[in-house]
């Protein structure tokens, strides 16, 4: 098995921005900084004597800390055996935490953060029942006297329990190796602060949340408007009926999948006021990733977030290997990929969702692309939009043929502005060429010249209608598209619109029109396998080697172009042995600088290689650099 070479993420090993719960007074004490502090890197003991700080670092006090104090900041020198280092900090408001950093010896500079509990909040009754938005993601916290446990949505659920002291709760988690935590809960039951630690590990980390009623499980749809809500495995989500929705109608859906730290609510809103006739014709959804990066304010009389202060989100994929080739970490089978899948099941069932689009832009764009390898029998059409192909989402990384099959039979749009700033155009042009090269049965590159990073600028009209020409609901309109794209001699398309509507239970009642189309495409895939077949088998120079990639473009899944494309798989799996090596030394040439070398190998593959994969990129290159 093949392992990935990035390094797992821990689950819980982000330290959060402390976030001070309202109803938190600051501390009156005179010498606020001394006490006993959980940090981001042990144990941490302070005396404070007027202005003058001192105290010792480690879980065993081994190492020493002097300082200054000016009112809420603190300036100190940390040192461990001969080596000296120099930080500062900031004291909360709640006089409960601080935030600051070190800076080490050879000037690196890391974050160094402290809490400890509020000796008042073991006093009173915590309020602490119902969804809480946390750092950790969305928690469903249950209580029954002073005992307490629940969910949060790391890994499609992570369990918890304790007990409570007054507003102070003490708890265990189990979430990979699991670990302690403890929260104060604000008087008015509207927030919480605390800190965690896993099990086994030096440090802590901080873990806030707010009230978040807003997110009810399984909200109502209602008609023309948008409503948000949560899954059962705690993901959170944005959801927009059309105006003529009803309940017990069946609407095509398009899930949105937002960018890094932005949130599903922008993006279903900004998508069904900007393209009015989508709103119309689809649900519009969008899912939240697990890990909030914000989880933002609350307002002063509902746990929902205060105006200018939405909450923001991440997906987790990198590690995600899902159903390919690589070997996984533990804990990555349960990231993003996994939940949303899981969570496109659970609401199509609840909302009466017929099939989904699905497309995401920038991070959302890299997980479309997961979704769309991972779990194509869920997926109608997929569109990334100024996203990226990670390694183990490559056709080749799978090889499972019925997978692979359905794979490719879902038709791809991918979407990319030509002058983003953000995303390069390149790597959704490297995509295109990717799936080109795996035989896509329907794909299709969208790349205006304008609309650099923003979403709502891409042709998504135009994405749409093309999609649903492959793979509609409505036969009848999936046909003409088909009868159309036969006049203009568009195969590939007229071949995948006929697979689909030959899957299609409905497809005995347009069988004349399956039939002719399916013979016209045929007829013309006969004449260039008769000319390729014989160029093919004596595979004497590479002279035929473009126009037969045109035609495999056109034909790959026609019947007639069988034998053709068998004969052409074969001696490309020969071709990418000889491609591969010689696109290695390429590499090493550029590392050691040497440009010339790197372009003689890459006219080597162009030259000797030329049924491989890597052919038609290495020859674009060559061109471009010249």
């Amino acid at each position: 098995m093949r392992y990935p070479v990035r390094v797992l993420v821990g689950a819980l090993l982000a330290v959060a921005l402390l976030f001070v719960p309202s109803g938190v007074v600051h501390a009156a004490d005179a010498e606020p900084w001394s006490g006993d502090w959980m940090m981001s890197f042990g144990m941490l003991k302070l005396k404070q004597d007027g202005t003058t700080l001192t105290g010792t670092y480690g879980n065993q006090g081994q190492f020493s800390i002097e300082g200054t104090v000016d009112g809420s900041k603190a300036t100190f020198r940390y040192t461990e055996g001969n080596i000296s280092s120099t930080g500062a900090w900031e004291l909360q408001p709640s006089g409960h935490a601080f935030r600051g950093h070190l800076v080490m010896g050879n000037g690196g500079r890391k974050d160094w953060h402290g809490w400890r509990a509020d000796p008042s909040a073991k006093k009173g009754k915590a309020k602490s029942k119902g969804l809480w938005l946390t750092s950790l993601g969305l928690m469903e916290l249950k209580a029954k006297g002073k005992r307490a446990e629940g969910r949060f949505a790391l890994r499609g659920g992570s369990t918890f329990s304790g007990d409570f002291s007054g507003r102070h709760l003490e708890l265990q988690y189990q979430v990979l190796r699991g670990g302690q935590a403890w929260f104060d809960f604000a008087k008015d039951g509207k927030t919480f602060a605390g800190a965690a630690s896993d099990h086994g590990a030096s440090g802590w980390f901080g873990w806030e949340g707010r009230k978040a009623d807003e997110y009810k499980r399984h909200a109502k749809l209602k008609p023309g408007k948008q409503v948000a809500g949560s899954t059962e495995n705690l993901l959170t989500y944005q959801v927009h009926a059309p105006k003529g929705w009803r309940r017990g109608t069946k609407y095509p859906c398009i899930l949105i999948l937002h960018g890094s730290n932005m949130n599903s609510d922008a993006y279903v809103n900004t998508l069904a006021k900007a393209f009015p006739t989508l709103a119309e014709r689809y649900i519009i959804l969008g899912i939240n990733g697990e890990r909030p990066s914000h989880i933002g304010k609350p307002k002063a009389r509902s746990g929902a977030p205060a105006k200018g202060s939405a909450p923001a989100f991440n997906y987790t994929y990198v590690n995600f290997v899902g159903k390919s080739t690589f070997k996984g970490f533990p804990g990555t089978d349960k990231e993003s990929p996994a939940l949303v899948s899981d969570a496109m099941t659970e609401l199509a069932k609840v909302y009466g969702i017929s099939r989904y689009f699905v497309g995401g832009h920038s991070q959302g764009g890299y997980l479309t692309y997961s979704l769309l390898m991972n779990y194509p029998e869920q997926i109608a059409g997929a569109f990334p939009i100024a996203g990226a192909v990670i390694f183990q989402c490559e056709p080749s990384a799978y090889d499972n043929a019925p997978l692979r099959a359905a794979q490719r039979a879902t038709p791809l749009a991918i979407v990319h502005a030509k002058n983003d700033p953000v995303v390069g155009f390149g790597s959704s042009r490297y995509a295109h060429e990717l799936f080109r090269e795996e035989g896509w049965s329907a794909h299709r590159l969208f790349a205006p010249d304008q609309g650099a990073h923003m979403f709502a600028r891409m042709p998504l009209v135009e994405v749409m209608a093309w999609l649903e020409s492959v793979a509609g609901e409505d036969l009848e309109l999936n046909l003409a598209s088909a009868e159309a794209s036969a006049a203009a001699k568009d195969w590939a398309h007229v071949l995948a619109v006929v697979a689909h509507a030959e899957s299609r239970p409905d497809a005995a009642k347009f069988k004349h029109s399956i039939t002719g189309l399916r013979g016209m495409a045929e007829q013309a895939a006969q004449a260039g396998a008769a000319r390729f077949g014989p160029l093919v088998a004596a595979n004497a120079d590479p002279a035929w080697i473009d126009e037969l990639l045109v035609y495999r473009e056109s034909f790959a899944h026609a019947a007639a172009a069988a034998d053709v494309m068998k004969a052409f798989e074969a001696l490309r799996a020969e071709h990418d042995k000889g491609a591969d090596a010689a696109y290695q030394a390429a590499r090493n040439c550029f590392n050691q600088r040497d440009q010339d070398g790197g372009y003689a190998k890459y006219q080597e593959i162009v030259d000797q290689y030329y049924a491989s994969r890597r052919y038609r990129s290495v020859k674009r290159w060559i061109a471009e650099r010249k």
